[in-house]
């Protein structure tokens, strides 16, 4: 594995442990001996960008299910099981499951534009860290960063904005790139497009004279 490559899942079992255990400073958890923090972070925010560009507009039990086990149990650190009851496919009141991820998304569109703002960006990072968010990590090169933390019975809104703050705290400049694109409201990181305002795929139009159109409208009307 090198250090482009996803951290494992199973490593949150293999590195609770602080760097120095007689040093009274805060826990700092190390991550496996190939990880990389930069690359973590990359998986942080790819995870998070894959349930609001694709997990919740998709809206399904299975697609949810498969990211909660897959991008995103790969990138956090499980605090204590939860002891919750599994529901059947019959327990889900109708249309509670699309509900909860519209109601998801937007609250993420809400942090994500909160942490592309200069003034809000430190409110936002200073509620994921003292919300437990997050914790501090630190790589075999010794460098360090953040990973996300996981919480019996967490809201689906705080696992995802959990992942945002593990990057965001890492590297908050790379937020001013932030934006939706104006054709199909796929929403990313990128400096470049993010002057023009739409995504790759709509590259082929000219740059608009008129500011880049904020998340929210867009999570309004779809959670609407």
């Amino acid at each position: 594995m090198d250090a482009s490559t996803p951290v494992n899942p199973a490593w949150p079992h293999l590195c609770k442990r602080p760097l120095s255990m007689s040093s009274p400073t805060p826990l700092v958890l190390a991550l496996p001996a190939r990880a990389r923090v930069a690359s973590f972070a990359d998986g942080c925010r790819a995870a998070a960008f894959d349930f609001v560009n694709r997990v919740s507009l998709e809206r399904d039990k299975a697609s949810l299910a498969e990211w909660l086990r897959g991008p995103y149990r790969s990138h956090v650190v499980m605090l204590a099981r939860s002891r919750t009851q599994r529901m059947g496919p019959a327990s889900v009141v109708p249309g509670a499951l699309e509900r909860l991820l519209d109601r998801t998304r937007l609250e993420v569109g809400v942090g994500l534009l909160r942490a592309r703002d200069p003034e809000d960006s430190v409110s936002f990072g200073f509620h994921a860290l003292s919300a437990g968010l997050v914790y501090r990590c630190q790589d075999s090169k010794g460098e360090q960063g953040w990973v996300p933390v996981a919480h019996p019975r967490m809201r689906l809104a705080e696992r995802v904005l959990s992942l945002v703050a593990a990057d965001f705290l890492l590297r908050p400049e790379a937020y001013t790139g932030l934006y939706t694109c104006q054709d199909c409201g796929f929403v990313e990181i990128d400096a470049e497009r993010a002057k023009m305002g739409v995504c790759g795929a709509h590259a082929h139009r000219p740059p608009a004279n008129s500011e880049i159109r904020e998340l929210s409208p867009s999570y309004v009307r779809e959670a609407s």
